[in-house]
């Protein structure tokens, strides 16, 4: 008995030994093998941006766009020029809400662009993964899983805010819609009664053009909640006024380098959930391995 008991004393020993190596491989040479290839993929994805680390890139360039209805109609048309996280450029036109026959056309200029707002944050987050990864230098000795798992988990966080930006824009109000600084872009000034707003979502750049009557009828006691998606019939003040949306239309546009972005934005996520998993296997043999 007291010999069997030697023997699974052994055996357990002799396991712990071959996890303890198998630990310090992938702390010395397979965490090292990952960050290198993380860093490939954000390095890749960095050059669809305006970064200060990544500089000139031959990938970030003016590409222009034709802006068009999924539905045939013809009430927008659209001609724009993306240059990173601008529009530096757009010839917009629209018909008329009240006056059905009239054309209204407006421009974009490059001296004042249209700012991609979600397209900058995503940079944002990219650059903030980035600077993680070498904070840690080519040659950082990681001696324990936490180290690890700590990286991966600031480094995911980061991952995730900057594809969140793009698969799921923000939600304004009509007010804030109304009040968007950004539509001083739009030479002429739109009409006091339209609202035009860009945003990204998915691989695709939208633009959705609200028009607005004065409202009619008692004024509700709570404003109702207006998002991104459909705004037709809301209401909304601004002062002493109060409208409502009578019609909206939208087009679109698909911008291929944003599809380039998502995937490898969702491939470098992968990887650090992949190696964060490795790690944490070894959490459960308990402090003799860690």
């Amino acid at each position: 008995m007291i010999i069997q008991l030697v023997d699974m004393a052994d055996e357990e020993d002799e396991e712990i030994a071959i996890l303890k190596e198998e630990f310090q491989w992938l702390l010395k040479e397979e965490v090292y093998s990952v960050l290198q290839h993380l860093r490939q993929i954000l390095q890749e994805c960095s050059k669809r941006f305006l970064l200060r680390t990544s500089g000139k890139s031959p990938l970030v360039k003016p590409e222009k766009f034709l802006l068009s209805s999924t539905n045939g109609s013809d009430n927008i048309k659209g001609v724009i020029t993306v240059f990173g996280d601008n529009i530096c450029q757009a010839d917009i036109t629209i018909r008329l809400h009240r006056h059905a026959t009239q054309i209204y056309r407006t421009f974009i200029k490059e001296d004042i662009p249209w700012k991609l707002q979600q397209v900058q944050d995503a940079g944002n987050h990219l650059q903030c993964a980035m600077d993680h990864i070498a904070c840690k230098g080519d040659h950082y000795d990681f001696q324990t899983a936490q180290e690890v798992i700590a990286l991966m988990d600031e480094l995911i966080l980061c991952l995730q805010w900057a594809r969140s930006c793009l698969l799921s824009p923000r939600k304004y109000s009509l007010e804030e819609l109304y009040r968007n600084k950004s539509m001083r872009a739009f030479n002429p000034p739109l009409p006091v009664d339209s609202i035009i707003n860009f945003y990204i979502h998915h691989s695709k750049l939208i633009m959705s053009t609200y028009y607005l009557t004065p409202a009619q009828g008692i004024r509700p006691q709570r404003p109702p909640v207006a998002s991104i998606e459909s705004k037709l019939g809301a209401t909304f003040e601004v002062g002493q006024y109060r409208y409502e949306v009578a019609a909206q239309y939208q087009v679109e546009c698909a911008v291929p380098w944003l599809n380039d972005v998502i995937t490898l934005f969702t491939v470098a996520l992968q990887t650090c959930q992949q190696l964060k998993d490795k790690v944490s296997v070894f959490g459960a043999y308990g402090t003799d391995i860690l």
